[in-house]
């Protein structure tokens, strides 16, 4: 059973229509006439004095006693008899679904709490009770959902902050290991098909360690080629993360047969991350490094990502080196947890999929493209993507690709 929490602040109920107090009045009077009938004890005054209304009355001043003294399972039947005799209050019958979940009905409670969410979509202590109790059923992923849709209302608040923070850890701790497996093709008029596929393993061993490694099986203008490595990210100054990649592609002539990367991100604000990255590329017959800033703004649900790249591309050691530079943007929309629709436009040297021999040097291109990330359920998500590109040699490219992710 889920420790009891603070007990939140009795709202305001409703006044209660004119009708009804009406009903109730002529509902004290038949009553008071059957006293008289059947020749009860007490005075037509006493009777008149237990209209359904001091009935009601008295009845939830002790559910309230009972549940300021913590005798839940007490206060619970207490809270219940209210909703019997006023099945209208909306304040009763949300605190019948907390003390459901402070006495481990969890199930009923959830099921109690979205039936008053239905009313009252936007009701900020219901809204809260039931994050509480998806987290405690296990459930970390929708209960931040839940939590993080509030925060874009009530920045700052603490009591979404402090539940914010805990189901977080919560979801790394339970989502370790992420395993995903993705497949993209290009598709150029008068150039054979070109087909890929990645399988990734990644894992968080700790809040300040994760890493990840992929391996991809790529076939290009008739050439199969195999590229392995991976990725470590570290935190180690405050709330930056420091991050390195290695990949390796032996043979490789389309695909660099060696990449490194290093890079750096940390958050400026609360709604601005600066990334910094360098990478070097080398080709069977070329090397090319490339340094460039990313910028990531968050403003409410949306996002506007940036992103720039500037390319230094030497054929040969006595070659001069060809400059080339590439630029980003895109714009994203982020509803429940993770979940992402985006769209974006980039013009310049990058290769929409994995690196390749063909976008380097004064290569030269515009690209349009959207994405969408969604998971199915909390540990089961997919990924499209699509992006139309027109290269400088007037030729236009098709890419896509399909992504599955599978986390435990």
């Amino acid at each position: 059973m889920p420790p009891p929490i603070a007990q939140l602040p009795d709202s305001k109920r409703p006044d209660r229509p004119s009708r009804v107090r009406e009903r109730r009045g002529v509902a004290g009077g038949v009553l008071v006439a059957v006293v008289v009938l059947l020749g009860l004890p007490g005075t037509i005054q006493d009777a008149s004095a237990q209209t359904p209304d001091t009935s009601v009355t008295s009845a939830r001043q002790r559910a309230e006693q009972l549940r300021r003294e913590q005798r839940l399972p007490e206060a619970l039947a207490a809270y219940r008899t209210v909703a019997e005799l006023d099945p209208g209050s909306f304040e009763d019958r949300f605190w019948i679904a907390k003390l459901e979940s402070w006495t481990g009905r969890l199930q009923a409670a959830e099921s109690d709490l979205v039936r008053l969410l239905d009313e009252r979509p936007d009701d900020y202590d219901t809204r809260i009770a039931l994050a509480d109790v998806r987290f405690w059923l296990g459930r970390p992923a929708e209960a931040r959902s839940i939590l993080e849709d509030l925060s874009r209302t009530r920045a700052g608040d603490p009591e979404v902050v402090g539940r914010l923070a805990k189901v977080t850890r919560a979801a790394r701790e339970t989502t370790r290991w992420e395993a995903g497996l993705e497949y993209y093709a290009e598709r150029l008029p008068g150039q054979p098909p070109t087909d890929g596929t990645t399988l990734a393993l990644g894992a968080r061993a700790s809040d300040h360690l994760r890493w990840r490694t992929a391996g991809t099986l790529q076939q290009k203008f008739d050439r199969t080629e195999a590229r392995v490595g991976g990725e470590l990210g570290a935190r180690l100054l405050g709330r930056a993360e420091l991050r390195a990649s290695a990949y390796v592609a032996p043979g490789a002539v389309v695909l660099p047969r060696q990449a490194y990367g290093l890079g750096v991100s940390r958050p400026v604000a609360r709604w601005l991350v600066v990334h910094a990255d360098y990478e070097y590329l080398d080709f069977l017959d070329a090397n090319v490094h490339r340094v460039g800033p990313d910028l990531d703004i968050y403003a409410g649900p949306w996002l506007l990502a940036g992103r720039y790249r500037y390319s230094s591309t030497r054929f040969s050691p006595t070659a001069s080196a060809v400059g080339n530079d590439a630029g980003s943007v895109s714009l994203g929309y982020v509803y429940g947890a993770v979940n992402l629709v985006r769209i974006f436009a980039a013009s310049g040297a990058e290769s929409f999929t994995q690196p390749s021999r063909d976008a380097i040097g004064e290569f030269h291109a515009r690209t349009v493209g959207g994405s969408w990330r969604h998971f199915i359920t909390p540990r089961l998500g997919l990924e499209l993507a699509y992006a139309r590109q027109h290269r400088s040699d007037g030729t236009d490219q098709n890419a896509y690709s399909l992504r599955l992710v599978r986390r435990w």
